[in-house]
């Protein structure tokens, strides 16, 4: 049962992903929206706890993004100040996070469990206001995720994670067209 909830999971993922890129939105919100249901179910019950109150997150996200799409297609612009007020932000909100979980709760790997849920917060605000460095974070979140989902083994989460980075990859570079 697990497996056939993860593949479609992932499957849900890869197409909110791909809308994103191909600017079907907001109609890619949908299974953006479903499919980190599933995840979160998932991932509590491979006590990844951090990173499934993130997929309960994504939910929201996706409601919210859904809702103040624009056709403009334009995006925020962040300075550097910006980007490294927020980074020092997420490192501390890191550290606070996989201390709580390893202190209070049985989390496997608190560290990158908070890690990945943090930072993929600001990441995710920054992908719905469309500031294009998202992609830069996503290319962290994702190989640090890889290895995060494979040792708690979710392995078609993991493979998600791998398409996800090429896909970042593509989104930062966006004249590769790796998809």
């Amino acid at each position: 049962m697990y497996k056939l909830a993860e593949a479609i999971a992932v499957l849900l993922s890869l197409a909110y992903t791909w809308m994103y890129l191909k600017g079907y939105l907001p109609e890619g919100y949908i299974p953006a929206g479903i499919g980190a249901g599933i995840f979160a179910i998932l991932c509590w019950k491979k006590k990844i706890y951090a990173e499934s109150a993130l997929q309960l997150f994504y939910i929201g996200m996706a409601a919210y993004g859904f809702y103040i799409v624009s056709d403009s297609g334009s995006g925020e612009v962040w300075t550097i100040s910006t980007h490294l007020l927020w980074l020092l932000a997420a490192t501390i909100g890191t550290l606070l996070l996989g201390t709580f979980l390893k202190l209070h709760t049985d989390a496997s790997m608190p560290y990158l469990d908070a890690f990945t849920t943090v930072f993929s917060v600001i990441a995710t605000w920054m992908m719905i206001h469309l500031v294009h460095e998202n992609w830069l974070y996503w290319i962290i979140i994702d190989a640090v995720s890889i290895y995060l989902y494979a040792k708690r083994g979710l392995k078609l989460g993991s493979v998600l994670f791998a398409v996800y980075l090429l896909l970042a990859l593509d989104g930062y570079f966006d004249a590769i067209s790796i998809f």
